[in-house]
């Protein structure tokens, strides 16, 4: 399959498809207004954007901003969005084929999956949302303007700036709701690699939260070492040891693995789970030949028992099928594995109660999907 089809499918996935409603007044509900709540641009009924400027950015240079829904000041989902990543030419080149989300000029607010407010079935109805788009290429956590070779001797260059748009939403969050007293934290796709790692740092930011953080469609990424253009290219270690609980964190240990590692030896407090289905087709793609087992299911079986090994309180859910992340789609209602509704799993996981680990018994169909996810 050609990069740049699987690309229009994983954007698909990891980016919503909906469409912006008609304008409506900012929402009541919630704390006093501040300066950056008065900066606010309504563009639905639920959702207004905040365009923080400074150092944000997306890849291509163009404007950066967050998504933003007011409702219990008290409770906050905190996401990440996905849509694909890069760190080597052939894959950034915005000429070529490129394998992720370079701008948010075609940008869709999100109505599915825990973003449907309107389902009562939702456990998540009457949060606030920090909602960050994403568009740098390097999984929400770069700090670097990457210079990229082409192979007829020109270049281009990729801002890498995940962590400073990440940082203008962690800033919003501690300025508008600065008492949230429960907390969400997630991410599809890319937005679940660094999930744990921005739970860690909102663990610092409000001391007195409970915070259960689970990522969606990013268990499978394993490799027999470091992968040397993330951290240069990515520029990750330009920051990551400045981030509360990762100030021990050495380049021959990075792995995405290692991030749940770290976020919860140093918040033993937060609850940290993941979410994916067995045959993901959009992670074996992108694992291509670097894979270290023969199928992703045994890469996601052998990640999740190293975090267990240091962490026994972390908690998985796999699904059987190919499908590519679920808390963004209308399928989180349905999806079951081994008779387990996921949307129960995850409110009780986000209610703090203890859950157990679930796996596909048959793991090439999505239960309760038809397939379709949808």
């Amino acid at each position: 399959m050609r990069a740049g089809v699987l690309l229009t499918i994983f954007l698909g996935f990891g980016c919503l498809a909906a469409c912006r409603g008609q304008v409506a007044t900012t929402p009541e509900a919630g704390p006093t207004p501040s300066s950056a709540v008065q900066k606010l641009q309504p563009v639905s009924d639920d959702w207004s954007e905040y365009r923080p400027g400074g150092d944000t950015k997306c890849s291509d240079g163009s404007e950066f901003y967050l998504l933003t829904r007011t409702g219990d000041a008290n409770k906050l989902v905190f996401f990440l969005e996905g849509g694909g990543g890069c760190s080597a030419s052939a894959t950034c080149d915005p000429e070529g084929e490129p394998t992720y989300k370079m701008t948010l000029a075609d940008q869709s607010l999100p109505e599915h999956g825990i973003f449907d407010f309107s389902n009562t079935d939702n456990p998540f109805a009457d949060y606030s949302v920090i909602y960050v788009p994403y568009c740098t290429g390097d999984v929400h956590i770069g700090s670097n303007d990457a210079v990229y070779d082409r192979d007829d001797g020109t270049q281009f260059t990729v801002h890498h700036s995940g962590r400073a748009n990440v940082q203008a939403g962690l800033d919003y969050a501690k300025e508008t709701f600065p008492t949230v007293d429960t907390l969400f934290v997630t991410g599809a796709s890319a937005g679940a690699i660094p999930t744990p790692l921005y739970a860690s740092y909102l663990a610092e930011q409000y001391p007195d939260a409970s915070i259960a953080a689970i990522g969606d469609g990013a268990g499978g990424y394993r490799y027999a070492s470091p992968v040397p253009s993330q951290l240069t290219r990515w520029g990750i270690f330009n920051h990551i040891n400045d981030i509360p609980g990762f100030e021990t964190l050495e380049p021959r240990d990075w792995s995405f693995e290692q991030l749940y590692i770290q976020a919860g030896q140093a918040n033993p407090e937060i609850m940290l789970g993941r979410f994916d289905f067995a045959e993901d087709a959009a992670q074996s793609w992108f694992l291509g030949q670097n894979s270290q087992n023969d199928t992703l299911l045994a890469n996601i079986r052998a990640n999740n028992r190293d975090i267990t090994a240091e962490l026994p309180r972390f908690r998985a859910f796999i699904a059987g099928g190919r499908e590519h992340v679920v808390f963004v789609r209308p399928g989180f209602y349905d999806l079951r594995s081994n008779g387990v509704a996921l949307r129960d799993w995850v409110a009780d996981f986000a209610d703090f109660q203890e859950v157990d680990n679930v796996e596909c018994r048959e793991c090439a169909v999505a239960e309760g999907l038809n397939g379709s996810g949808e």
